[in-house]
């Protein structure tokens, strides 16, 4: 009768050990995710940054003659920079809301292509190669030391 009534313990204190660790876990969770939803939201909006890019050079080079099937990566400088509304000597004007303070945030600087590589039918032909390094060098504002075309098949 003692070991049932001490293996019903043991099973009790397992029980309430998991019980309490759960709860922990949930705790440690959400404290983090409010850190883990503005990195994820910044990451997505460069995604969605970097996507809108490449896929209008894409576009850009398919329509240049003998240009076709283009893929396109890029890389950038940085995240993006954030400019704040400024209240007098450098202080940020802060607003208060139901979700606590928050700084007026004027516009948010997209950060700038650091260099991109172009892989198209039609990449290793020289002229199409000048071509395309010529036009994504005035479209990106970048030197064409920066900027790489490679031919597929």
């Amino acid at each position: 009768m003692k070991l049932k009534a001490l293996k019903l313990d043991k099973n009790k204190i397992i029980v309430i050990a998991l019980s309490f660790l759960g709860i922990l876990l949930i705790v440690i969770s959400s404290s983090n995710s409010k850190q883990m939803e503005a990195e994820t939201q910044e990451y997505t909006e460069i995604g969605f940054y970097t996507s809108y890019l490449e896929e209008r050079i894409i576009e850009l080079c398919n329509s240049v003659h003998g240009v076709s099937d283009t893929k396109v990566f890029l890389t950038l400088d940085t995240s993006s920079e954030f400019v704040y509304q400024e209240d007098g000597a450098s202080d940020f004007l802060i607003l208060s809301g139901e979700n606590g303070e928050t700084a007026v945030k004027l516009c948010e600087i997209y950060p700038r292509v650091r260099g991109i590589a172009v892989v198209c039918v039609g990449g290793d032909v020289p002229r199409i190669k000048e071509s395309l390094t010529k036009l994504l060098s005035a479209a990106l504002g970048l030197p064409s030391n920066k900027i790489e075309i490679a031919g597929s098949s």
